[in-house]
Order: C-alpha cells, then structure tokens, then sequence
C-alpha cells in the first residue's frame, strides 16, 4: 500500500495485486513455455482460465459486499534481514460509488473512505489525514490512484466490477491443482506466473465462488518478500449504514496532501 511516504513503510507489500504462482500439472494442463517471461501467448489451463473469470463474474457483478482477510506481508530490512508482519482487512463495498477499508497491523493502522467524489486516508495514531478529489466510480477511482498518488487500497483487484481483466493481461502461466482445505472451506488451488510475481488463489468450490485465499511471491525483489491473505466472512446482502463510508475524524484533525508521485526522467 503506499500513500504519503509515510505510509509506505508499514503497508508496501499490500498495494494492487499483481498475482501469480507455479505449481504441479497433470497429463490435462498444458505445458509450461521453456520461457516463460519470453513467452509472447499466455499458457494458461483452461479449467484454472475459467475458474479464475467465474470468480471474477461472482464478485464483480454484486452489488455490495463485506469480507475479513487475515494477512502475513515480509518486509526487507537493507541488511537483507526478511521479517514477516500480520494485518487484517475489512472491507465494505456498495457499487457504484461507496467503499470503505479498515486496516490493523503490528506496524499500525489505516482507514481508507470512498464516497463518491473524493477519497480520504487516515492513520489514526497521527493527527494527519489526507484527502483527494476522485471519479465517480470505484474502478475509475482505482484506476486513477496508483497513477496519481502511488497508493491504492490492499487487495485492490477484487474490488474491481471485472478483477479478471485487471490481472489476466499479465499473466504468462497458469495452472489447476485440484481442490485443498482453506479453513475448512473446500477451495480450487490455481497457481499463475507473471513476469515480476507468482501466485496462487484459493476459490470457494461451493455455490458462492469468492476467494478463499491468495499467496504473492515478489521473486524478482531481494528476498523474494511474500505476501498473503486468507478470506472470511464474505457477505453479498450487508446492512451497511450510509455513514460508514463518510470519514469519520477526530477533532482537530489535520488535512495534508498526498505526495505527489515524480516521474523518473530517465525512464521510457
């Protein structure tokens, strides 16, 4: 996650959700390309293709929803010393245009609003938040704020109306592993590789096809820091008050901009 520089720190590992994963075939998936980062046509097994875009078509099309995700993110300390860090994540969406993200973890906390017309970000062990005008969708929000201000919400892609097209034009491999136990919940195991990360994702085998969970592995940073997150709790018909998602700030807050992002002049 990245907002203010001082968000960086704590949240890094939890910005938009580039996704893959290796993993075993069998004699029905295709093989992988002798190279997959050279690999000009994606080789992805068509039951992990189709899973992947029939729990993308679940969750896109609700209307609303609220999920818990309980996450281990690394973090790289320039020594090379990797340590692991815990969060959990609530989120509350209703389409078109309302979203709030509560984040808690062991290097602090975040709360993130969308209503509409401007996103707000606060941390509530400082007297700080920061605000920005915003368009009037969640994925042309989305889409805006990674550009803009370096920072998008942790598991951004599942909030998109079609998290499917926001990960499938990276993909290079991807295969079907058969059904695992998350928590108790019968899930698919896909895994995918992508040029700078592998993935794997869990999805509920029963009638509501949401995640049950997913695993990064950034395998082109020093030490391949990893993050991951387990779901709950997913729910299509919450009662979500209205003021959920307007901020809600202590007194004598104050409001201070978003860093600018700089582009790097050297850079195509």
């Amino acid at each position: 996650m990245r907002a203010t520089r001082t968000f960086a720190a704590a949240l890094m590992m939890s910005g938009t959700i580039c996704v893959q994963g290796v993993g075993a075939q069998n004699d029905s998936e295709p093989n992988p390309p002798a190279s997959t980062a050279n690999a000009a046509v994606p080789v992805v097994a068509e039951q992990a293709d189709r899973l992947l875009r029939q729990m993308s078509d679940y969750i896109g099309t609700a209307d609303q929803f609220t999920f818990h995700a309980d996450i281990n993110f690394d973090h790289v300390l320039p020594s090379g010393q990797k340590l692991q860090f815990s969060a959990t994540e609530d989120v509350a969406l209703r389409r078109p245009d309302r979203l709030y993200v509560e984040w808690h973890s062991d290097l602090g906390d975040r709360q993130f609003w969308y209503g509409g017309k401007s996103i707000t970000l606060y941390d509530p062990a400082s007297p700080f938040y920061a605000t920005e005008a915003a368009p009037a969708q969640i994925d042309s929000m989305l889409d805006r704020l990674v550009p803009q201000i370096d920072f998008a919400p942790p598991l951004a892609d599942f909030l998109y109306a079609d998290p499917y097209r926001s990960v499938h034009g990276k993909l290079q491999y991807g295969v079907y592993l058969g059904l695992s136990d998350v928590n108790g919940r019968s899930c698919h195991t896909l895994a995918f590789v992508e040029q700078d990360i592998d993935w794997q994702i869990w999805i509920d085998a029963g009638p509501q096809l949401t995640p049950c969970k997913l695993v990064i592995d950034y395998k082109t940073q020093a030490a391949r820091p990893q993050f991951s997150a387990v779901f709950s709790g997913w729910d299509f018909a919450p009662r979500v008050a209205e003021p959920v998602f307007t901020p809600d700030l202590p007194p004598g807050t104050r409001k201070i901009p978003f860093a600018p992002v700089v582009a790097d002049a050297t850079s195509k």
